[in-house]
């Protein structure tokens, strides 16, 4: 059957575009950027290539086709030109072309102030994309606001400014209710921390605008929102927003079509690189790091989309990563494969990627092994793969392919700290692709999202020791009680009674419901605040699919926390049959 991929339009129109990267400077230019060259512009191909997971996936990967990061059952998808399909066919794989994708009608943008002024700040590309002149002054914007809150960090410059030639400095932003040693660059912070850095592969512009509303959701919540009140008062956040801002800046140079760059924007290797999907300029620095860098998943070849780099750490934006995170946390794990890091290790770091609905884990550059930590790692990602609404999680290669050298192995491999990444986004619709439409990101992405970020947010404090108590000091309660629900009968319920827990509850409080039925769209299901308030979680439908496993985000942030709450329960049409199994209720 034929993928849905509208998004992937735009995506693709950007990518045969993304030739002449611009010539304009950026903040703390010292001259023009430099010239790629441009390619013709074409149809581009969408292929559905037969590759199962294992050794057929890793050998697409290693022959330096642009695998998007999306499968589905047995098939990868590579974006290409006309030839593309004869290539892949002579490499002896079964191919066949999912869409083609029209030329672009494409000119450039018209250049705007590269300083970061009032007028940077409201900088956008592509139907509302903040720029990275507008991240930048978002920033600056946001620590001048709120400097009880905020500290600004630059922890390094980009390539293109190591060169000359344009560039940006490298920044993160500390989000915390600041007391005596917050924010500083020691490994040893009072506070546990939580890290969280969008579009370091440039395309993935989602992950961006995550990273900016996750800034702004923090900072004006803190004094009026109790979960995020409870969250800075006890937990340092780190944010960067771009980690790839050359990247970016060519991305956005397309403007109404981005430009489809993954890598960063180092011209030492492969300068003659075409600019056309399939072959451009730049490191990817997702495959650059010490962490079994050259591995599986892994390109030699300049011009491809996973090139590894000239040596393992080569690159200005992958080593000022590094030394930020050395900075921020301790190094508690041994150098075995297997080696656990100890059950009182602190910190989450996510990178944000996308897409394909995905959490994933270390290891990613084998499945042969897994890490000493494994269980734990596993448990956080089932369970913020269930907040989000049903995503996949696992190793990567469990549920995509193996990749060598990635940040997340590096965060976990040489600090111990626990790592995942998030493919945010379907593999089909209209908000799928690299490239969604702007109001994706309100519509779909952030509801969320939000409750993924607050639920790593706050296992900082203690990802490794199984369960613990968010702040607020209120931990999640369960009924795993059977409780029979009557066919087209009268609603039931089952019960949770919370004490000893401060204020109110959460505006994302976390409902995860277990239900053992047949065709579960026959359901209504309510949760009942101790006030006896109300909050819908399903209604019924035409869903004919059975039992419900998923967790439910509701705003109670109204009601106190401390009582007893009810999940509620009503069957409304006849025929079908079944019961609660469990329930929890995370406030």
């Amino acid at each position: 059957m034929k993928s849905t991929r509208r998004s992937l339009v735009t995506l693709a129109i950007a990518g045969v575009t993304a030739a002449a990267v611009i010539n304009g400077g950026v903040p703390g230019t010292a001259g023009p950027a430099p010239e790629v060259k441009a390619a013709p512009a074409g149809p581009t191909y969408v292929y559905k290539v037969h590759a199962p997971l294992g050794k057929a996936a890793q050998d697409l990967l290693g022959r330096g086709f642009d695998v998007l990061e999306q499968r589905e059952g047995d098939n990868l998808f590579v974006l290409g030109d006309a030839n593309t399909g004869d290539k892949l066919k002579k490499e002896g794989f079964t191919t066949v072309i999912d869409e083609v994708l029209p030329a672009p009608q494409w000119e450039p943008p018209q250049r705007k102030s590269q300083s970061l002024d009032a007028a940077a700040a409201e900088e956008t590309y592509y139907g509302g994309y903040r720029t990275v002149n507008a991240q930048y002054a978002h920033l600056d914007a946001v620590a001048s606001t709120y400097p009880t809150l905020t500290s600004v960090v630059d922890y390094g410059d980009s390539w293109r400014k190591t060169q000359g030639s344009g560039g940006y400095d490298l920044r993160a932003i500390c989000i915390t209710k600041k007391n005596s040693g917050d924010c500083a660059l020691s490994p040893t912070a009072p506070k546990p921390r939580f890290f969280v850095m969008g579009q370091l592969h440039a395309r993935e512009i989602t992950t961006g605008d995550m990273a900016y509303r996750w800034i702004d959701h923090l900072t004006q919540g803190y004094g009026t929102d109790a979960e995020v009140t409870a969250l800075l008062d006890t937990t340092e956040v780190w944010v960067v927003p771009i980690a790839n801002p050359d990247g970016v800046n060519i991305v956005q140079q397309g403007g109404n079509t981005p430009r489809y760059q993954r890598k960063n924007a180092n011209t030492t290797n492969g300068s003659n690189c075409s600019g056309t999907s399939s072959s451009q300029i730049g490191i990817d620095l997702n495959r650059n790091t010490d962490s079994h860098w050259g591995g599986e998943g892994t390109s030699s070849n300049p011009c491809d989309q996973t090139y590894k780099g000239p040596s393992a750490n080569s690159e200005v934006e992958t080593k000022a990563l590094q030394a930020l995170w050395r900075n921020l946390y301790q190094d508690r794990r041994g150098t075995g494969t297997t080696d656990p890091a100890p059950a009182d290790t602190t910190g989450v770091v996510i990178s944000m990627h996308s897409y394909s609905n995905l959490v994933l884990f270390p290891w990613g550059w084998t499945t042969s092994y897994k890490t000493g930590n494994d269980a734990a790692l596993r448990g956080m990602a089932k369970d913020m793969a269930t907040i989000a609404g049903g995503w996949q999680y696992g190793q990567p290669g469990e549920v995509l392919y193996n990749a060598a050298g990635a940040t997340d192995d590096w965060v976990y491999d040489a600090l111990g700290t626990a790592s995942f990444v998030w493919e945010i986004g379907p593999g089909s619709g209209t908000c799928s692709g690299f490239f969604p439409t702007f109001s994706c990101q309100t519509s779909t992405f952030w509801p969320k999202v939000k409750p993924m970020l607050l639920y790593a947010a706050k296992k900082a404090a203690n990802p490794y020791g199984g369960g613990g108590t968010p702040p607020g000091g209120c931990p999640t309660a369960t009924n795993a009680d059977d409780v029979t629900i009557p066919d087209n009968g009268p609603a039931v319920s089952s019960s949770i009674t919370i004490a000893n827990c401060s204020g109110n509850a959460s505006s994302t409080s976390a409902v995860e419901v277990h239900i053992k039925h047949t065709y579960r769209g026959d359901l209504v299901v309510d949760l009942i605040a101790p006030d006896g308030s109300a909050y819908r979680l399903k209604s019924s439908n035409n869903d004919s699919a059975d039992n419900i496993d998923t967790t439910y985000t509701a705003n109670v942030s109204s009601e106190v926390r401390n009582g007893t709450w009810k999940l509620q329960v009503q069957d409304v049409y006849s025929a079908d049959t079944g019961y609660i199994d469990s329930w929890s209720l995370t406030l």
